[in-house]
């Protein structure tokens, strides 16, 4: 079981990724989690190869491995028919960058506004691929936002609670597709649900986790025990499932709240909370 936590929220931080990974390294992180959305162009550049070829060798000569990756999103520009043509073609990419860095899962948002239906037909356009390069593609439960009402909350979306999630999931293949339980977005107000719900109801298709704190109203992608959901819960329900999966962090707001003189203790305390999480997890065995 590794300890794990996304590149995005070092972005600003450090200059290459060989710097990155330098720094989780020494934090005590034994794994990365590879964000190929929002700053990351790699999906888009005809080198991607040659840098992700070159991201695994230095990181097989540092010691830390690549546990999974993060695909760019949205999946579908639904008035833009041609730039949701090159998002597949980039996320098809980005099964082959997470082959090629030795990660096992890469996620893949569902559209938010799709029925199972409808998302499982682009999903099932990328499961030969994923085949192919040897992944799993992980759904995450998603959400929505009631944007300029007077009580402004999450919405249900894609995958946004267990029913819709279990739904997506029923109609793809098992030994390709997955879920990442993503424990702040389950907490978020107005979605019917709660991460131990979630996570128990979702049970062994539960592969992989993104781990972060909230207010439980917004996505506020804090790190754990910083706010407010209850983990005692979250850990028992993992438990209950016997979870075999990684920690993995995606507390990004955390990190850059800090100067940089302070960043290699802050990426130890978000270690040591990881670590916290699997002797936990490990304590049931």
């Amino acid at each position: 079981m590794y300890i794990s936590t996304e590149t995005g929220s070092l972005h600003k931080i450090f200059e290459t990724y060989e710097e990155k990974l330098t720094a989780l390294s020494y934090a005590g992180f034994d794994a990365y989690d590879f964000t190929m959305c929002g700053y990351c162009t790699w999906t888009r550049d005809e080198n991607y190869v040659a840098k992700a070829s070159d991201l695994r060798k230095f990181a097989d000569g540092t010691g830390i491995a690549c546990n999974q990756t993060h695909a760019p999103y949205p999946l579908v520009y639904e008035a833009d028919k041609k730039r949701t043509a090159e998002r597949f073609d980039e996320i098809v990419r980005s099964l082959e960058i997470t082959s090629i860095l030795g990660a096992k899962l890469c996620v893949v948002h569902p559209w938010n506004n799709y029925t199972p239906q409808q998302n499982a037909q682009i999903y099932k356009r990328l499961e030969p691929y994923a085949r192919k390069f040897g992944v799993m593609i992980a759904l995450e439960n998603m959400w929505n936002w009631n944007w300029g009402e007077p009580d402004e909350h999450a919405q249900p979306a894609a995958c946004s609670d267990e029913n819709s999630f279990n739904a997506h999931l029923d109609l793809l293949d098992g030994e390709i597709f997955c879920a990442v339980a993503d424990i702040g977005h389950a907490e978020m107000f107005g979605l019917n649900t709660s991460a131990a719900s979630m996570i128990k109801s979702l049970g062994k298709r539960i592969k992989g986790i993104h781990l972060h704190d909230n207010d439980r109203k917004n996505d506020s992608h804090m790190l754990p025990f910083t706010s407010r959901i209850d983990f005692n819960s979250v850990i028992d329900a993992l438990k209950e499932i016997d979870y075999q999966g990684d920690i993995t962090l995606e507390s990004n707001s955390y990190l850059p709240r800090f100067p940089k003189a302070l960043i290699p203790d802050a990426l130890k305390m978000m270690a040591t909370t990881a670590d916290y999480f699997r002797k936990e997890l490990q304590k049931r065995r």
